[in-house]
This record gives structure tokens, sequence and C-alpha cells, in this order.
């Protein structure tokens, strides 16, 4: 109640004589606290008619226990269940209708238009490489520097922005460092989240949903780097569109959280993507994904998922690309809270059928394969341990041979510092087979995390 009776003096204070131009009249502020004064009246009242429920449910309730039989007290307490499951749900769907598409200063997103949920995330650190030519590892590097902006737009539809500044460090064939830092839209959308028919709707740039990791930030990664697939795949910031994202919950007879999700986007791929093909591609590309979460008891759970990405990789239709996903995950916790004991098993395998665009006569497909599984034990409140394998060949490369490959294990402890900040040590082994050489590399790998301003929910690997 508080909360709705300080709007009033907020947008008188607006509209004194320090505001910017275009503020609303002393009309207009007037109409706005009637209109806020007849809301607080309408809950008092609903709050009213509330306390005469509860006392009638009370009174009913009284009746039951001085019940003569068992089958009487269950025909009554069935009869208030129906009722109030009844009342719930008219209630739901008035609030949802009242609420969709509902842009105006009325709305709830006008809560927070001055004060939306703001975080910035620094990514740093450095490495070492046993190759000390390798200029593009053996330094600190500020890896990424992310401003994640939230709020609620409307009962059903908030809007998200992410901006993001990325220091990317490359090796090129030549020994030679290429450093990379610019500032991008990292994602940018409307979220309508409650949509009739449990759809849910994303509107603008998103990170795709094919398979688990894509999904994820960097600062949000279980490990210091992305699993190689998804770098050789999608790029070193994996896959991030441009376009429209509709999801499903599914309703099943087993009532289980199935959930199917359909993107249709621009083939450039956002990035660097080597499975599509860039800006000038032909348009559009189509995402499918579908996932299935199971609780297998109280306190671990099982998902896969499947995932298929159709494109283009040049300007010529008939260059089409074609990924395929498989995404495994299974999460335990311990059943007593307090010890702070958790497992992670992950793993996603992919594989392309793509064209690879060399020129009027050398044209030809490229089948790629690749697949990463990682496992990680939480032994402490604040301290995680974990083991990753990777292995990927490299989809639509020109340069690359149909029997390159690159492999990798890395070791990992990850330690929470604080509730703002995390601290990580990696190690890789490293062999790889790439332009008819082969070749070996050890990588140590250190990462500081930081969070300022709001504090985002936790990724799903963690407890605390």
């Amino acid at each position: 109640m508080r909360r709705v009776k300080a709007w009033p003096i907020m947008l008188v204070a607006w509209s004194g004589p320090g505001s910017a131009a275009g503020r609303p009249s002393d009309e207009d502020v007037r109409d706005l606290i009637k209109q806020m004064n007849k809301r607080i009246e309408a809950l008092e009242q609903r709050h009213q008619t509330d306390q005469e429920r509860i006392k009638n449910l009370e009174q009913r309730l009284a009746q039951i226990e001085q019940s003569d039989t068992d089958e009487q007290r269950k025909a009554e307490a069935e009869e208030i269940k129906t009722e109030v499951k009844e009342e719930i749900k008219s209630e739901l769907a008035a609030t949802q209708r009242a609420g969709l598409f509902d842009l105006s200063t009325g709305a709830v997103g006008s809560g927070n238009a001055l004060n939306p949920q703001i975080t910035v995330f620094f990514d740093t650190g450095g490495s070492l490489s046993s190759d000390g030519s390798n200029n593009a590892l053996n330094r600190f590097n500020l890896r990424e520097v992310e401003l994640d902006i939230r709020a609620a737009i409307s009962l059903s539809v908030d809007g998200v922005l992410i901006v993001a500044m990325h220091e990317e460090i490359e090796s090129e064939a030549n020994g030679d460092v290429d450093i990379d830092r610019e500032v991008d839209v990292e994602e940018g959308y409307l979220d309508f989240h409650t949509l009739p028919y449990d759809l849910a709707l994303r509107v603008g740039k998103f990170r795709n949903a094919f398979g688990r990791n894509n999904l994820l930030h960097t600062h949000d990664l279980p490990q210091v780097t992305r699993p190689l697939v998804i770098r050789s795949f999608f790029g070193g910031e994996g896959l991030t569109t441009t376009g429209l994202s509709l999801s499903w919950l599914v309703p099943n007879p087993w009532d289980e959280y199935i959930e199917t999700t359909v993107e249709v986007v621009n083939a450039d791929g956002g990035h660097e993507s080597p499975i599509l093909g860039g800006p000038n591609a032909d348009n559009p590309a189509v995402l499918g994904h579908v996932k299935f979460f199971h609780d297998v008891t109280e306190t671990s759970s099982f998902e896969v998922g499947g995932s298929y990405l159709f494109g283009h990789t040049s300007d010529d239709p008939d260059f089409d690309a074609n990924a395929f996903g498989l995404d495994l995950t299974y999460h335990w916790d311990d059943p007593d809270p307090s010890r702070f004991r958790s497992w992670l098993v992950q793993s996603e395998l992919f594989w392309s059928h793509n064209d690879v665009d060399r020129g009027p006569f050398q044209s030809s497909r490229n089948d790629s394969f690749g697949a990463y599984a990682f496992a990680q034990y939480q032994i402490g409140q604040n301290w995680y341990v974990g083991l990753r394998g990777d292995y990927t060949e490299f989809p639509n490369s020109e340069t690359r041979g149909a029997d390159d490959y690159d492999v990798a294990v890395s070791p990992y402890v990850t330690w929470y510092i604080t509730e703002f900040l995390r601290a990580r040590l990696q190690y890789e082994h490293r062999w790889f087979d790439l332009d008819d050489g082969s070749a070996e590399e050890d990588a140590l790998f250190l990462q500081f995390t930081g969070v300022i301003g709001s504090h985002p929910p936790h990724p799903y690997w963690v407890r605390r």
C-alpha cells in the first residue's frame, strides 16, 4: 500500500519548477492522483472482502471439525478446495487480461520506470601458455565488462538491455596477435512472458536456444573458457542473433516440464558464427529446440534437449547449413542443505552438415562433429571443483582440412570469495591437428568476476 501512495508525491515533485521541459501539466497530475486514490480505495475494499472470505472459511472449517463422519469432512474439504481453485483461476485470468500489452503509466511497469534493475559485471584475469610465442595467451586480459538493465514494462512484458565491452585476443596464422575491443549490444529484447496458452515471446536480439551452454553469458559459465565445440561452431561468444523467439510449455498427461522453442532470426549468426554466412547470407535462419525436465528425486533433476538450426552459408540460397545438437544435464543437491554439497554433470553433442563456398569450382559439403562433457562437485558453500573434456572439428572452414581436430582436457576450481566476487583457476592441456600439422599446448587461466549493483539470480549450477 505504501508503494501506491508514494507515487502521487513523486509525480508532484516531478512537475515542480526544477523538472525538465515537457513535464505533465498540473491538471494531468491531479488526474493521475485521482486515479491512484481510486485504486487505493479499490484495494482497501478488496482487503475487506478477503477478510470476510477468511472468516467464512474459518467457520466452515470449524463445521468440518464438528462433522459426524469422515465422509462429511471429505466432502466439505473438497467443496472448499474447488471453490478456492476457481476463484484463484478467475482472479489470475482477470489480472492477465488487464495487464497484457498494457504499456500505460498506470501499468505495473511504471513502478520501476525510474528505478530499473541495473547490474555491471566485470570479468578479467590472465593466462600462461607453454608456448611462449602464443601472445594471444601469456598476458592479462579484460575479457568483458557487461551492463545489464532490466525492467517490467507491463504485467506481462519485460524489457532487457545488455551492453558489453569485449576484449578479444586472437593469434593469426603468421604468429601476430590481433586485439579487438568493441562495445556491442549483446542482448536487447522485449520479453512477453505471460501470453495465453502458456506461450512466451522474445522480440529483438538474444542468445539463441541451441543447447545449454550457448544460453549463458561469459560471466555465468561454469569454467573460464567456453567449450571448444561452441567456439568452433558458433564463434567465441556463442550464437546471438536478432529476430523472434516463441516458446511453449507443452501440456501433457504426465505433468512433466516440456518446452518447445522456435526462433526465426537473421542468418548472419551475430558476430562470427562459422555455421552461418555473415551479413550477406540469405535470410532467414530457423532454429528449434525441445527441452524435457524431470525431477528424479526431491533434490535431483535430469534435463535432456534437442536442437536444430537451418540457415545459409552465403548469399547463394543453394548453400545451406544444417546443425543438430543434443544436450544432457543431471544435477544433484545434498538433502541436508547445511552441507552445501552438489553434483552437476553435463554434456552436449553437435553435428553439422553444411555447404562451404570455396568458389564456383571448389564448393563441397563439410560434415563436422563436436562434443564436450564435464562433471563438477561442490565441496563447500563457496568451493567447486570440476573436470571438462572437449573435442571438435571445424564446420564451414575454408582453410582447415576435413581431418583436422582440436581436443582439450581442463580441470578447474572455483572460489566464491564473497557473494559479489568469484575467483577461478583452470588448467588446460590441448592437442590439435591443424593445417597438416600437430601440436600440443598447456595453459593456465586465472579469472576474477565481480558484480556491481543489483545482484542477479545465480546460474543454475550454483548452490549457496
